[in-house]
């Protein structure tokens, strides 16, 4: 019923990571087609099916950056294009680096994507919109 703008800040694919809080590929296509922009997040349950939080390791488990980046992968392909994914992160504080990729030290770590996202075929112009750009836009265009 709501026909405004639509900014999911934290969220995955459940194609990748079987979980009810992951979009399903249906609802990540509706929301392509409202331009809305999905933030991926980086808590390690939303990166590996059956974590189990406060027992498992992200190194023991291999839960490193590179999976979050399957995710932006997967929307960008539905999508066409790099206009509908952005660094979500959800790295507030909620929780620490038991729930983190283990190849994720602190917040620069995050350049890590840039090469990540180059080595799959990500132009210097999708890249910039994973990383700012398509917030921008959103923003930009929902505060006008």
């Amino acid at each position: 019923m709501y026909k405004g703008p639509v900014w999911a800040s934290n969220h995955n694919c459940r194609k990748l990571v079987d979980n009810q809080r992951q979009l399903p590929d249906d609802q990540i296509k509706v929301l392509i087609e409202r331009n809305a922009v999905i933030g991926g997040v980086f808590d390690t349950w939303m990166l590996t099916d059956n974590w189990v939080r406060g027992k498992d390791d992200p190194k023991e488990r291999n839960v490193h950056l590179e999976l979050i980046v399957d995710h932006y992968d997967h929307i960008c392909q539905l999508a066409g294009n790099s206009l509908n994914v952005a660094i979500g992160s959800d790295l507030d504080g909620a929780y620490g680096k038991e729930q983190s990729p283990y190849d994720l030290e602190d917040i620069s770590d995050l350049q890590k994507l840039n090469g990540m996202l180059k080595r799959r075929g990500y132009s210097a112009e999708d890249i910039e919109n994973i990383f700012y750009k398509n917030w921008l836009r959103f923003l930009r265009k929902a505060w006008a």
